[in-house]
């Protein structure tokens, strides 16, 4: 069974803040919950989501699968592929920042080795793209870590922590280094997405008996 004749299984765990006003001032807590992607390449999308305290939310429906076992793993013709709508010069938008974001994007399903490679070649060439050298993420996974700084609202940094073996991405972190109108103490966490589970299977409720953690 190849990625391009199956479906793809992804399960993921993420933390996102969650945002509530006191007294006119937000004040933020980090949400955790469990995910569960399916989909396939002629636009089936199944998602399993779980929240502590929660029933399972099970949804599915039909629309357009950017399909990413289909893209090009040679590094300069997937460059140009991510970099496809990214916003005109004049907005001052970061290059790094567009590469990024479209990795993120592509990642709500299994990602080949190749690409996962090419992907891995693509950021960490970036010269505005820090080394942050070797880290533990939250599954207790070691990896390798890099950050990148932007400022649109409140500074952040973004760190993409990658397997030293593979190269797969195996999380990433968004971290606040200014608060602006949210009553947290910075740094603080806004997000953080780890990529646990991933493989392809022959149904919309099957999982991979191998699996990559």
């Amino acid at each position: 069974m190849t990625p391009e004749q199956s479906i793809s299984y992804l399960r993921t765990r993420e933390w996102h803040l969650n945002v509530s006003v006191e007294n006119g001032r937000g004040v933020a807590a980090l949400q955790v919950e469990e995910n569960e992607h399916w989909s396939a390449a002629d636009g089936r999308i199944r998602i399993l989501v779980q929240r502590p305290d929660l029933p399972a939310a099970d949804h599915s429906n039909t629309g357009t699968v950017e399909w990413a076992a289909a893209l090009p793993p040679d590094p300069a013709g997937l460059r140009a592929y991510l970099l496809k709508d990214a916003p005109p010069a004049g907005r001052g938008v970061p290059e790094t920042l567009v590469l990024i974001a479209s990795v993120q994007r592509l990642h709500n399903q299994a990602i080949p080795p190749a690409l996962a490679e090419a992907f891995f070649q693509i950021l960490t060439t970036r010269p505005d793209l820090q080394n942050l050298g070797e880290v533990v993420d939250r599954a207790g996974r070691p990896g390798l870590a890099y950050g990148f700084e932007f400022s649109f609202g409140p500074k952040r940094r973004l760190t993409l922590i990658f397997d030293p073996s593979s190269h797969a991405l195996l999380g990433t972190e968004e971290l606040m280094l200014e608060p602006g109108r949210l009553r947290v103490e910075v740094p603080a966490v806004a997000s953080y997405v780890l990529y646990l589970e991933q493989g392809w299977v022959p149904s919309m409720s099957d999982r991979p008996l191998t699996t990559r953690a």
